[in-house]
């Protein structure tokens, strides 16, 4: 997937493993292209994602959100394991230490593997968010890491607060359908 003026994320799959490039920042205005390509990915039902993290400079907190609703999402509901095995491959020192500050090496496997070839690029939508819906993505994010720990709930109260004031006022001001 490409955006001429954001970051890019090239997919690939061969079988049930599917490989996702993230090329250039994980920041809150490419998280509405990134939640739809993987919402694709979980559609077609790949056993295996590897993300390749070596060219995502940096990561926001609603970017990682993203991740942790992947995660936590693809989590069988009986507790005995993932459908989805997540892969975190090659991730920059700053991504890295987010992803430590946060607290979510748990929900992730880390790996130094290179890139793999012979797979197939996958045609996927690159189709983004609207404001609303990228800041109902980012509440909900940040919602799943304030659960994660205490550390990570005080870490983001204020924001948490100033997102649920901002998506009120943009649903109250949002015009009734058929009238």
């Amino acid at each position: 997937m490409k955006n001429p003026q954001g970051t890019t994320f090239p997919a690939f799959a061969s079988g049930d493993l599917a490989w996702v490039g993230v090329s250039g920042p994980g920041i809150c205005k490419e998280s509405g292209r990134f939640e739809t390509l993987l919402d694709q990915l979980v559609l077609r039902g790949y056993s295996t994602l590897i993300m390749d993290l070596s060219s995502c400079p940096r990561m926001d907190s609603t970017f990682v959100g993203v991740l942790l609703r992947l995660a936590q999402g693809s989590l069988i509901p009986d507790g005995s394991g993932p459908r989805l095995r997540i892969i975190l491959n090659r991730p920059t020192d700053q991504v890295r230490e987010l992803l430590d500050t946060l607290c979510l090496d748990q929900f992730f496997e880390m790996a130094d593997m290179p890139v793999l070839d012979g797979m197939d690029q996958l045609p996927l939508e690159d189709r983004d968010l609207s404001k609303e819906e990228i800041m109902a993505l980012s509440l909900d994010g940040h919602e799943r890491l304030a659960a994660v720990n205490a550390g990570n709930a005080a870490r983001f109260a204020n924001l948490l607060g100033v997102l649920r004031q901002q998506l009120a006022a943009t649903s109250s001001t949002r015009p009734t359908p058929g009238i």
